[in-house]
């Protein structure tokens, strides 16, 4: 059977993170067809999935304890928290800001 031919498979795309999702859908509601969506989404992708880290933080504490933190540790891991993704939401929307130039650029040229 070595006279068989092989024909190319067209690649099915591979599932978008919801990230991915969320930065497509914005794209095309900002009037962006799906080829220039997927083309970003595309050139974006190991971008986005840094950006997607979550922390995973857990930590065991005595019920002396508890009280204190409650007051000043947890107050102050939330605020981190906003700024962390605060920052991470700035960003994001200065690359896909750059990416949409530099596909404009590219359709240009």
């Amino acid at each position: 059977m070595s006279n068989i031919i092989a024909f190319p498979v067209k690649e099915q795309p591979r599932e978008l993170t919801p990230l991915e999702q969320i930065v497509e859908q914005e794209l095309l509601d900002i009037g962006a067809d799906h080829q220039m969506a997927r083309v970003i989404i595309e050139r974006m992708e190991k971008f986005l999935s840094l950006a997607s880290f979550e922390f995973g933080m857990s930590m065991k504490v005595s019920k002396e304890c508890v009280e204190e933190m409650r007051k000043s540790v947890f107050p102050a891991i939330s605020q981190m928290e906003v700024n962390i993704k605060d920052a991470m939401g700035e960003l994001l929307t200065e690359r896909v800001l750059h990416e949409i130039q530099l596909y404009q650029l590219e359709q240009q040229a």
